[in-house]
């Protein structure tokens, strides 16, 4: 079985590519085989790498869009697997049949359980690269409220955002201030923290690290804050600092839905729907009540003795969440679509 993806360890599909074709590489042999890393139009990353039998893998959060391309996709993949449960639904509504679940995992040699820091300060961790998807703007929000009420809150964020267009959909938020920049983009997340008024004494922004790295910035915090709109898949960068023994206030729709439980998580339950989309429609995201967050966070604070238990139910939970898994479970599905195959040909059909 062959694996076409991108790999690297500053972005998750190179993350996700790495692990993957890593963990493959120890299981037996499928001829003919090969899983694809998707376009968002449902198309192999490499098309050169066509194999007899594929399988493409595919996160989205255009869940109107995408049904433009769902017919043809369901046509000429063998089999579609997605990234959450939720990019599953939407993909059966535009009539793939050929297809399921299998979530990203998390390396339990690098992401496993930290001691909490001292409790002299209260530290909130933020991940992720910055745009309007992911609501670091209500971060921001949220953050500058919590952070006056108290002088020992701090932000920890590490939202280096490689695609400037991509950041340029801040310019839509509702809670915050925001100039774009095509020229200096990579500066753009911390400007934007000190544009809306946050202390900076109180603000560490981290550039982009290694994957690997990420550990040691979890160390030094508390609790994450996740208020994303839309995620595709259960959310890498999320579920390794919650591996690390952290909880998490946090989303429970899309993708996020896959893993956030109450005791696990402080879910956030309040929402609106969110058009997106200048022109034509491309999806309806669930945008969380900035008022809930700035209660979670309140209500954690005051209670923040519980964050160490919670934070250990986290990272048990994450236990069911690794790579080898992900790559059994493709490993299963590619000896399984082999095998129709052969039954198929030895028929004459």
């Amino acid at each position: 079985m062959k694996v076409s993806m991108p790999s690297g360890s500053t972005h998750g599909w190179g993350i996700a590519g790495r692990y993957l074709e890593a963990e493959i590489a120890k299981l037996p042999p499928v001829e003919g085989v090969t899983l694809h890393c998707m376009t968002r139009a449902l198309a192999p990353h490499r098309p050169e790498e066509w194999n007899a039998i594929n399988i493409g893998y595919c996160f989205f959060e255009d869940n109107i869009e995408i049904l433009n391309f769902t017919r043809e996709a369901a046509r000429r993949w063998d089999f579609i697997v997605a990234g959450s449960k939720w990019c599953e639904y939407h993909l059966r509504i535009g009539g793939v049949k050929e297809t399921c679940t299998i979530l990203q995992g998390v390396d339990p040699a690098n992401f496993f359980p930290l001691p909490l820091p001292p409790d002299d300060r209260f530290v909130v961790f933020s991940g992720g690269k910055f745009e309007l998807r992911k609501g670091q703007d209500i971060v921001i929000a949220a953050m500058k409220v919590f952070m006056e009420r108290h002088r020992d809150a701090w932000l920890s964020c590490s939202w280096t955002n490689q695609w400037p267009f991509s950041l340029a959909t801040m310019g839509s938020s509702p809670f915050i201030s925001y100039r774009h920049d095509e020229e200096d983009f990579l500066t753009l997340p911390e400007r934007t923290i000190l544009m809306n008024g946050l202390d900076p004494t109180r603000i560490y922004a981290h550039p982009l690290v290694d994957n690997a790295a990420m550990r040691a910035i979890f160390a030094q915090t508390h609790l994450g804050l996740f208020p994303n709109r839309c995620e595709g898949g259960n959310n890498m960068v999320m579920c390794e600092y919650m591996a690390c023994g952290r909880s998490v206030i946090a989303s429970a729709t899309s993708g996020h839905a896959d893993v956030i439980t109450p005791d696990i998580a402080y879910p956030l339950t309040r929402y609106r729907p969110m058009v997106v989309g200048s022109g034509p429609v491309t999806a309806v995201w669930e945008e969380p009540s900035l008022e809930e967050v700035i209660e979670q966070l309140e209500e954690v604070y005051r209670h923040r003795d519980q964050l160490a238990a919670t934070g250990a139910k986290a990272a048990e939970a994450m236990t069911s969440l690794s790579w080898a898994s992900a790559a059994r479970q493709f490993h299963f599905l590619a000896t399984k679509l082999a095998a129709r195959a052969e039954f198929a040909g030895k028929r004459g059909v």
